[in-house]
């Protein structure tokens, strides 16, 4: 016959207690209210499940349901039992863990774990820059390097804690820090090498690009500029080849940085030289305008076969011999009258009595000012000639 209801319920009541009796009795209590008691859960949920479904069965009765009910917490007993004892000794070996000795206890141990520690720490704050500046994975490298250090000490300890060995673990450990700064150092004086020569590099450069733009402006220069600016180059090139020397007194930042200034005052003696040469090309450039040659004017043919058709040729004459007369001094393209003192005052100071005096002479023969210039440079009488003479022939110098 079926089970009453409330019976059920009153069992079901029971059955709970009990289970949570099992569980405190062998220590898992903590565990109540969660899901790490998967096996006790499942045996617990099985007896409630076949109750809810079996009492209103005609052939399920009140004994059988008890009957099961003991079934289930004698398992769930035997379930707690062997949980509580796991965890138990789960503990007691945790104990034995904390419990045990470690090198810090030991005097001479934990004096080798308190010098290794200061040394790691002074290696890192002397190559701290260079260990930042490396990369990801070097930087990985030395941590663990410095990690297996330390570690060396306590599985040297768990294997040996006797004094003995702490003196020889010691020298090892010294010996392994020491490897570790050497290979430090040696990164470091690899990037400040490389540093300096990165330096001397841009310097080469901004200098050659100096001596090339004073020599394309050497035709408006004298000769002592010329010989002063490229004794400055020289003299550079030795300082910057000093600066990347393996002197390791460059390696201090202070003098490094002399040196570099005393480069740089170098570097700005010859930028006023260029600025100066590039302001008298200018004038040059001003003073003797375009000096492209210039078409002779041709008088046009008279009684020539068809030139004169339609023109009266009473009107056409040729051009007088003398029309450069009335031509103002210095006309561009023509040569007019100009005294030597004339020509002189369109030159800058300085300019060679030779080139003068040639062009003098070229202009009266009937060249433009500038034609009479280009002339007297061909020939050899330059604006830098001194100490040349101007003669109509023979000498060093002869007119051409």
């Amino acid at each position: 016959m079926a089970v009453n209801p409330e019976y059920a319920n009153q069992l079901l009541s029971d059955f709970q207690d009990k289970v949570e009796g099992i569980i405190r009795v062998n220590g898992l209590e903590h565990h109540l209210g969660t899901t790490n008691l998967p096996e006790i859960d499942a045996v617990k949920d099985n007896y409630i499940n076949t109750v809810m479904t079996t009492f209103t069965l005609p052939q399920t009765s009140e004994g059988e349901l008890q009957s099961e009910m003991n079934a289930a917490t004698t398992e769930i007993t035997r379930i707690a039992r062997k949980k509580g004892k796991e965890e138990a000794q789960s503990i007691a070996g945790l104990g034995s863990t904390v419990n045990k000795s470690v090198a810090a206890d030991s005097t001479a141990w934990n004096t080798i774990i308190a010098d290794a520690g200061h040394r790691i720490d002074k290696i890192v704050k002397m190559y701290a820059d260079q260990i930042n500046n490396m990369p990801k994975a070097l930087r990985a490298r030395i941590d663990d390097d410095f990690a297996n250090v330390l570690d060396s000490i306590n599985d040297a300890y768990n294997s040996n804690p006797s004094p003995g060995n702490a003196q020889i673990v010691s020298l090892q450990v010294k010996n392994s820090l020491d490897k570790i700064e050497k290979d430090l150092a040696e990164a470091s004086q690899a990037l400040l090498k490389a540093s300096i020569e990165t330096i001397v590099q841009a310097k080469n450069t901004e200098l050659q690009a100096k001596e090339i733009e004073l020599q394309s402006l050497e035709a408006g220069m004298t000769k002592p500029q010329i010989a002063g600016y490229k004794g400055i180059i020289a003299e550079t090139k030795k300082l910057i080849a000093e600066l990347g020397t393996s002197n390791y007194l460059v390696y201090d930042k202070v003098i490094r940085q002399q040196k570099i200034s005393v480069i740089d005052h170098k570097i700005g003696v010859l930028e006023n030289i260029r600025l100066q040469a590039a302001g008298v090309a200018s004038s040059l450039s001003g003073y003797f305008g375009n000096s492209a040659l210039r078409g002779t004017r041709k008088a046009p043919a008279i009684n020539g076969i068809g030139t004169t058709i339609g023109v009266n040729t009473s009107q056409l004459s040729a051009a007088p011999q003398n029309f450069r007369n009335g031509i103002p001094p210095g006309f561009a393209g023509f040569a007019g009258k100009m005294s030597k003192e004339d020509i002189a005052k369109k030159h800058p100071p300085g300019t060679a009595q030779s080139h003068i005096d040639a062009m003098s002479h070229y202009m009266s023969q009937g060249m433009s000012f500038n034609d009479a210039h280009n002339k007297a440079n061909a020939s050899g009488f330059t604006p830098q000639s001194h100490g040349k003479t101007f003669s109509l022939g023979g000498g060093a110098y002869p007119f051409r």
